[in-house]
This record gives structure tokens, sequence and C-alpha cells, in this order.
């Protein structure tokens, strides 16, 4: 009876010590283990396996599997599997000066923290310090050093309401950023922990509309402006239909800037100038984060509200709830009709869009708008004004037909270096290489431009930027600030400078996300804060003003 007893109590105790794991927790290894054997394997990341087909297999195989130890078994022979008798594993010194080498997004540490058996992560660690790296799944351009993912193609048969699918969905984005994305040590979220809760999103993704926000859930952690994604299905079943008007976030108020047609409008009593100030009993900013912080990826919270102009007043139903404050001051409830289409017609606007490329401000002052002007006529505005006392140069917009040198050109006495990169370091996951030179420095370095010139423009140069200031915009603003007589005016800008690097997922949507980091030759970042900002405007729905930046500018030149 004795034995009996003791053999009883240990079966009890050997079972009782098998470590329970949770879902989310057991796909969040998966994706873990993964993401490092797809991009530090020599054999996988030359394309040798098909590696989709692989993580889905997987992912079925485990399906069973709710304790930490059967799951470290077969991990370990997952693992174990790609090693062949040719498989060549090094741990060669990065060609590079180690003053250049960008480690903030360098994290293994999940290694050592998840509860692997100690052979796992013997194998793991091996993975982690090998640098014999293919370039199937992730190759660098010659031209400019960016991370190209020209053999991510998607899958043929995907579906969304497969689990196996919809996390090789979430896997192969997750670790293109892990591994590839030199900001991402600036988002909100660790990225480790947005794997643990993507993970669980994914997992719980039932329905395509479930899994739908589930993606942009997943780009918005990258608090990328350029990462901003769409959704066709959200948007024809979320936002399908629209108020009859125009309207600008501006602050904590909704500011209604067009009337696109005045009958439908003036059924709901909606008139140019009208403040509304809330949304289904909520302020205009509750709403916001309510109902879309976590399906828009922006780099801050100004360029958020620039995005929302066109969602903010959008439903799936035929009207919506606001609080309107009237132009007469008075502060009213009341329900606006939304429609699937209407035809605009005779729209009348709140300000008169600019539409020559430059005029003269005064005698003393020119005004220059550089979102479609040419060089040509931007070299003969300066030589024909050179005499000014100040130039206004408006960059709330994207420069279409402009280049850098047209502004070095112009404003600087000098060559000056205008930007530092941050570059994805060749074969080096996580890795990145700051102050990086161009590839064809020899021929040209875009990085540091304009010569010795006496003929510079030597009167004030103010800067207009806003938060439609992004991408090359923002990259030109970086340009232009070198000027030795420039001040920068507005407000905070888009946050997003320099190239958009995109790949394919599973599903064969497309993503982007900023592929470069940018700084100021003293160092200070660009990526979210956006550009350095001399005098900040700040305007007012109440008393909304369109052409408070060229006033402010105009103030600044004469009086300073």
């Amino acid at each position: 009876m004795n034995k009996l007893l003791y053999l009883l109590l240990l079966f009890t105790f050997s079972a009782n010590a098998q470590t329970k794991i949770t879902q989310t927790e057991k796909h969040k290894q998966v994706g873990l283990i993964g993401g490092l054997l797809k991009y530090h394997h020599p054999d996988i990341s030359q394309g040798l396996f098909n590696w989709n087909l692989e993580l889905i297999n997987l992912v079925n195989e485990i399906e069973k599997i709710d304790e930490q130890e059967k799951l470290n078994n077969e991990m370990l022979t997952f693992v174990k599997k790609f090693n062949k008798p040719t498989t060549t594993f090094s741990n060669n010194s990065i060609n590079i000066n180690s003053e250049k080498i960008f480690r903030k997004n360098q994290n293994y540490n999940w290694i050592e923290k998840t509860a692997f058996s100690s052979e796992l992560r013997k194998e793991l660690i091996q993975l982690k310090n090998n640098n014999n790296i293919g370039n199937y799944y992730a190759s660098s351009n010659k031209l400019n050093k960016m991370v190209e993912f020209s053999n991510e193609k998607g899958i043929a048969d995907f579906d969304p309401l497969l689990k196996s699918h919809r996390l090789l969905e979430l896997y192969s984005f997750w670790n293109i950023i892990q591994y590839w994305d030199v900001n991402k040590y600036l988002t909100d979220t660790s990225w480790i922990d947005v794997l643990e809760e993507l993970t669980y999103s994914f997992l719980n993704a039932k329905t395509i509309s479930d899994y739908e926000i589930a993606k942009l859930n997943m780009f918005s952690k990258l608090n990328d402006s350029h990462s901003y994604q769409t959704s066709m299905f959200i948007y024809k079943s979320l936002f399908n239909h629209s108020p009859p008007f125009e309207a600008k976030i501006i602050n904590d108020t909704i500011l209604v800037t067009a009337i696109y047609n005045k009958k439908l409008t003036q059924k709901d009593n909606i008139n140019l100038g009208d403040l509304i100030v809330g949304i289904n009993n909520l302020s205009i900013t509750d709403y916001i984060n309510s109902k879309f912080s976590n399906l828009i990826s922006v780099s801050n919270e100004t360029y958020l509200r620039e995005r929302l102009n066109r969602f903010i007043l959008k439903s799936n139903i035929d009207s919506l709830q606001i609080q309107i404050l009237t132009r007469k001051g008075e502060l009213k409830d009341k329900t606006i009709k939304l429609y699937r289409s209407f035809k605009a017609e005779n729209v009348e606007r709140l300000t008169k869009k600019e539409n020559s490329n430059w005029r003269k401000i005064n005698s003393k002052i020119t005004y220059i708008n550089l979102g479609n002007i040419s060089s040509k006529e931007l070299s003969k505005i300066f030589k024909e004004n050179k005499d000014d006392d100040g130039i206004i140069l408006d960059l709330r917009n994207y420069p279409r037909n402009l280049s850098i040198k047209d502004f070095s050109k112009l404003l600087y006495p000098e060559k000056k270096e205008f930007i530092k990169v941050l570059l994805p370091l060749k074969g080096n996951p996580s890795l990145g290489e700051y102050n990086a030179e161009a590839p064809l420095k020899i021929v040209s370095n875009p990085f540091k431009v304009g010569k010795k010139n006496s003929n510079y423009y030597k009167g004030k140069i103010v800067l207009l930027v806003n938060r439609q200031t992004g991408s090359m915009a923002e990259f030109f603003g970086m340009a232009i600030q070198q000027a030795p007589n420039c001040i920068t005016i507005g407000e905070q800008t888009m946050g997003a400078v320099m190239n958009i690097t995109s790949a394919i997922l599973p599903d064969k949507q497309e993503f982007y996300f900023t592929g470069i980091g940018a700084f100021y030759p003293n160092g200070k970042g660009v990526q979210r804060k956006g550009l350095n900002i001399d005098y900040y405007i700040k305007e007012s729905a109440s008393m909304y003003n369109s052409n408070i930046y060229i006033e402010r500018a105009v103030k600044f030149i004469e009086n300073e």
C-alpha cells in the first residue's frame, strides 16, 4: 500500500511539474524563433526552404500543445532539422568602424528570458551569433543601401479564416520590422511587447472584419506616418457614409471648411465656419482616441489629425450625433445626415487656395509656393529679387519639380552637410550603420551639397511648414534650414523623412515603412519628431485665419 501511494504521489508530482502555456505565449514563441531562423540561419536565409509553408505546418503541428516542455521539444526538433552536414555557421567581425554601428534595435534578450530548455537556448544563441547570412529574404540595394524584400511575394491560397495563415501574416510583418527597420527603437511600445499583443489579436480574429482590423492595428504599432495603410474592406464597411461638407481638425475642434452640396447641408443647418466640438457625446480628442488611434499609423499626434480630416465624420450608418458651435456662438446638439454618395455642386470654401507659384507681398518681400514651381522658375525669382529683405518659402506641400541642389546653389555660401542618415547594415540583421555614406559617394554625395558661392541669397529666409510637410518635403526642409539666415515657422511636421521601404505580406498586401533614419548634423533625430521649429504657430478654430503663416513671416522679416 505504501509503495502504491508513493507511485501515485510521484505521478501526481510529475504531471504537475509540466508548465502550462497559453495559446498566445505559445504562438509568440513560434514567431520569435521563426524570425530568427529566417534571417540568421545560413541555409534558410538563402531561400533553400519554403519558409512560409514551414511555418504554416509548424503552427498546425503544435495545435494541441499546451505545456512549455512539450513545446521546447517540438521547437528543438524544428530548429535542428535545418542543420545539414553542409550548413556552416560563422561569427566573423563586422567590417565597419565600430563607432558607426547602431545597436539600439538589437534585442535578443528574449532568448534568455523565455522558458526555453538549455539545449534549445544553445541552438538559438548559435543562430543569433551567426553572420554567415544569405540575402534571399532581405537584400541590400547597391545604389542606396536600403533593404529590399523582392522575394516576398505572398501565397496564392491565403485564407484569413485559417489561424496558421493569419499568424504567418503577423510573423512576416513583425520580423521584417524586428530585424530591418532602423527606426524600430522609436515605437511607443517595445517591439517584443507588440508581438504578444498582436498574437492575441490575430489568434482571435475569427471574421474577415476582425482580421482587417487586426492588420490595421498591426501597422499602427509602427508609429510611422509612412506605414499608413487603408483597408478597402474596412473603408467600405465602416466608413461608407460621408457628410456633404469638408472639415479640418484644429486642436480639439472640427472646423467646417467647405460645402460640397448646399441643399444637403441646409437641411442640417450646417454652414461654413461652424465648429464641431463633440461627436457621440465625446470630445473630439476622446472620439479620436476611442475610434481611430489603433487603426492609423502616424509618427505623431499632429499628423494623426491631418490623416483624420477625411475620416473623422464618416460612419457606416446614415447619421452622426454631433455637438456644434455655430458662428453666432450657439452650442447645439444635433444629428447630421450622412450619405453613401452625393453630387458636389457649386462648392463653397472658407478660404481660397494659393494658386500662384509666387507673388510679391510688398516691394521688399517675396512669397514662393514650392509645391509646383520648377527649378528654372525658382532660380529666376531669386535672381530678380536678390535685394529683397526676405523671401518666404512655403513648404506646406510636396515639391514635385525641385531637387536639393536647387536650394543649395541659391542659399549656401559653401558646401554643407545638412543630414546624417541611419541605414540597415548589410548582412547584419537588427544592426544599423549610423552616419552612413552614399554608395556612389565618388560620383556625388547627396548628404553634402553646395559649393563656394559669393552670390548666395543674403536676405532673410522664412520657411513655412505644417503637418502636411512630410517625407521628401521634410528632406528638402532640412536642406533649406542650413541656409545662414533661415528661420522656420509653423507646426510639427509629419515626422517621416527619407525613402520608403516596402514588402509584400503573405496575403499579398504591400506595406510601407520609413527605410532610413534621419538626423540633423548635430545628431538630433527627425523621425517622429519632425523638423526643428523656431517659432510655433497654433491655429485657432474659433478665430481661423488661413493667412496667419504668411502674416507671421512678414512680421518677422520686417520687425526682427
